[in-house]
């Protein structure tokens, strides 16, 4: 009964410091962003310019989470990460001391590589150190760790921004994660990934890279590639999206989409608990995302105008979502190899970089072309889409592992 408590208290410690690591990850991708209204009015740069910022920051992080991948399986997961903090960190304080674009461009740079490393050694080290009774749960702290990240930057940053300045914001945000660098390098012992430390040494690279060339891990990039495709396009235009549908304020409409990530973060919690006591991750992937987007497609079949219908359904959406969450890690989980966690990981992961990408162009022209209602049937689409991919790889998973074991 003790160890099990040791064990229980050893792992929810583990959880917390991945979670706070992931919570800085998704803080500092909206830090620059939640600082361009004073970045725009004091340094004279323009909107175009600003983005571009953000898009090196993600366009860095998508190339290079990949190769993080291998560099976890091959170097170990806590010094990949703590690369990773102190690189993000010392970019985001950099921002006090340059003066050019050019700099602050190298930066967003360097911070994108320094993003890239998260998930997979983030995911490395849950394998590893976490009982695999709450492994569920783990992946659930830190997709809350990340929401919550996402959710805090904004208001906070901006508000101190006109206290203290954007740039002396960005330094103090870049010290919080020096802060958190040195409590993960003070539990580094605790931090087991599941490939050096267990003794897995990771093959020679040419046949490492065939190796991630298989059909369900092609299939869980595309996964992740189609959600993102939905969720983030939600995220970013679901309140044009609602502004132009049924002519509300902005206020209401952010505030609308506001309250869907809040329901995202309650059904992260959820999920967690779900995830550990449920078999087949994919099947409870599939029947929650189906719920999920179909509930979306009552908006524009229906033709709801009633602000309170909208509100409802996008609450539910989002805990449903949210749900999804640490399931469809199980299910990533569950066709990666021993000791390759990193690479696995990195590389299907790194499809919600693309799909992030792509959001943006394919639901900004529906509201370009005034079309509103398509972004909810698009995103309802893709989520459909998604769920045909996952139960895929799961099945394409399980017959590559019975050819291999002929």
């Amino acid at each position: 009964m003790m160890i099990a408590v040791k064990s229980a208290k050893a792992d929810v410690r583990v959880m917390s410091l991945i979670g706070l690591a992931h919570f800085f990850s998704h803080f500092f991708q909206l830090t620059l962003p939640a600082l361009f209204p004073l970045m725009w009015k004091y340094e004279g740069l323009n909107w175009s310019e600003l983005g571009a910022l953000s898009a090196v920051l993600y366009a860095a992080s998508g190339i290079a989470q990949t190769p993080a991948g291998f560099f976890v399986d091959k170097f170990g997961a806590r010094l990949t990460l703590l690369v990773g903090m102190l690189s993000m960190s010392a970019a985001m304080c950099g921002f006090l001391f340059v003066e050019t674009y050019t700099s602050m461009i190298f930066l967003a740079f360097c911070a994108g590589l320094g993003n890239s490393v998260f998930h997979p050694a983030d995911f490395s080290i849950l394998n590893g150190s976490i009982d695999s009774s709450r492994i569920g749960r783990a992946f659930s702290v830190h997709h809350f760790g990340g929401y919550i990240g996402y959710s805090s930057a904004p208001f906070l940053l901006l508000s101190m921004g006109y206290v203290i300045g954007w740039r002396e914001t960005i330094f103090f945000a870049g010290c919080g994660g020096f802060i958190v660098t040195a409590l993960i390098w003070h539990n580094r012992a605790r931090l087991i990934d599941c490939g050096l430390d267990k003794g897995i040494k990771p093959e020679n690279i040419r046949k490492e890279i065939k190796g991630l060339i298989r059909p369900s891990f092609i299939m869980a990039f595309l996964f992740f590639t189609f959600m993102a495709m939905g969720s983030v396009g939600m995220m970013t235009l679901g309140a044009g999206a609602l502004i132009q549908l049924i002519d509300v304020s902005d206020k209401i409409a952010n505030g609308t989409i506001s309250l869907q990530l809040i329901g995202t973060i309650f059904g992260v919690i959820a999920g967690g608990y779900i995830a550990d006591r449920v078999s087949r991750h994919d099947y409870m992937t599939a029947i929650v995302v189906t719920i999920g987007a179909i509930s979306l497609q009552a908006l524009p079949i229906f033709q709801l105008t009633e602000m309170s219908f909208f509100i409802s359904i996008l609450v539910v959406f989002g805990v449903l979502y949210g749900i999804a969450g640490p399931l469809r890690d199980m299910v990533i989980r569950a066709i990666t190899p021993p000791g390759a966690a990193g690479k696995v990981f990195g590389f299907t992961y790194s499809g919600m970089d693309v799909g992030s990408a792509l959001s943006g162009v394919i639901f900004g022209y529906f509201l370009q072309k005034g079309i509103p209602e398509m972004v909810f049937v698009g995103v309802g689409i893709t989520m459909f889409v998604g769920v045909a991919i996952i139960l895929m790889a799961h099945s394409m998973s399980d017959r590559e592992k019975s050819i291999n074991s002929l």
